[in-house]
């Protein structure tokens, strides 16, 4: 059995992003290989799309704690990285690659704990592609595992700093279109500036939800000295009240628009995730400290938490949050070498 630096760093060195040439099948095969040779578990390929599949791993057909992963990462621009991004290489106490941090080191740990002798009874794990992109792996295991499973604790390797989370903001994503009327540039009062009214909106609906509006895709305009009549983006919204919806942005972009005297000509919601919280007080004590979630990015283990009717869930892992999707990521050696054992101790007692 390899240790988990060493597995860490086969992990790295396959590549997992999604592009036209890239995918997870190489990294699946991989983990699917090193589970058939080193552990006892029943192993389980769900095809999700274009031949990329998910991965359940289980001792029990009654699964009651669900330990999870995603295979895949964010891709990267080799102009910014200082060394090959899946040659893992070791520095000043750091192991630096994709994925380092986000998420082969918890993947390691998952696969070191699923080949261990003496797993407690009914203990899944799930490795699943896509959560960087489009859900897709989570929303395949749901719609065929949701009514089938009842597990009543879920542990996500996707955290840091060998800290407990226990819950994320959720995740609202609307692509809006505003239309204005245009004009010459040098007289902008006779028309209205869809780029500029598009930003005021959008400053409106932070200080009406209370909560982050990101403009993260902008396009619009015409020439430099026409006042833009068109303006298309994409906000990104955090939102940490559990009844802050999606459709209630939608209503609120309507009536802020009318306010403005411009039309929204389109509204599409791409995504509609809410929050997720497990009271601390029902997590078992585990010394671990917790992390301020109040400032959390959107956590997928949010899906099965609302499937399954809100079971205990919390994540762990060893990276650097800060160095996640970040150009020369890394994971700090001694904290990724202390996550096996902090993980087995851990589902031996909740």
């Amino acid at each position: 059995m390899q240790n988990i630096l060493n597995l860490t760093k086969q992990l790295v060195s396959i590549p997992s992003w999604v592009n036209g040439s890239t995918n997870e099948i190489k990294l699946a095969d991989f983990i699917f290989d090193y589970l058939k040779d080193n552990s006892t578990l029943r192993l389980t390929k769900q095809l999700v799309v274009d031949g990329r599949y998910n991965i359940l791993a289980s001792n029990g057909e009654d699964i009651q704690t669900l330990i999870i992963g995603h295979t895949d990462t964010v891709g990267v621009d080799l102009n910014d990285w200082n060394t090959p991004p899946t040659t893992p290489v070791i520095k000043a106490g750091r192991l630096y690659g994709r994925g380092t941090t986000d998420m082969k080191s918890g993947l390691a740990a998952m696969m070191i704990l699923a080949c261990q002798d003496n797993l407690p009874d009914n203990t899944g794990f799930l490795f699943y592609i896509d959560e960087e992109y489009s859900f897709l792996g989570m929303k395949k295991f749901i719609a065929d595992y949701g009514n089938i499973i009842k597990p009543s604790r879920i542990i996500s390797l996707d955290g840091s700093e060998l800290e407990i989370s226990n819950g994320c903001r959720g995740l609202i994503e609307i692509e809006i279109e505003i239309t204005g009327a245009s004009c010459h540039a040098a007289t902008p009062k006779n028309g209205i500036n869809a780029i500029n009214t598009s930003i005021t909106l959008c400053q409106k609906l932070e200080k009406q939800i209370k909560t982050s509006v990101n403009i993260g895709l902008i396009k619009g305009g015409s020439a430099p000295n026409v006042v833009a009549e068109k303006c298309l983006f994409t906000i990104d919204i955090r939102p940490d009240d559990q009844n802050l919806t999606a459709n209630i942005v939608r209503q609120r972009v309507l009536d802020i628009a009318r306010e403005l005297e411009v039309t929204v000509s389109r509204l599409t919601i791409n995504y509609d995730f809410g929050s997720w919280t497990t009271p601390i007080s029902s997590i078992p004590s585990l010394g671990l400290p917790f992390k301020n979630i109040t400032e959390s990015g959107y956590i997928d283990i949010q899906l099965l938490w609302e499937k399954f009717n809100r079971p205990i869930c919390f994540t762990i892992g060893a990276g650097c949050q800060k160095m996640a999707h970040s150009a020369n990521e890394y994971v700090e050696v001694d904290k990724l070498i202390e996550l096996p054992q902090m993980l087995t101790d851990i589902i031996n007692n909740i």
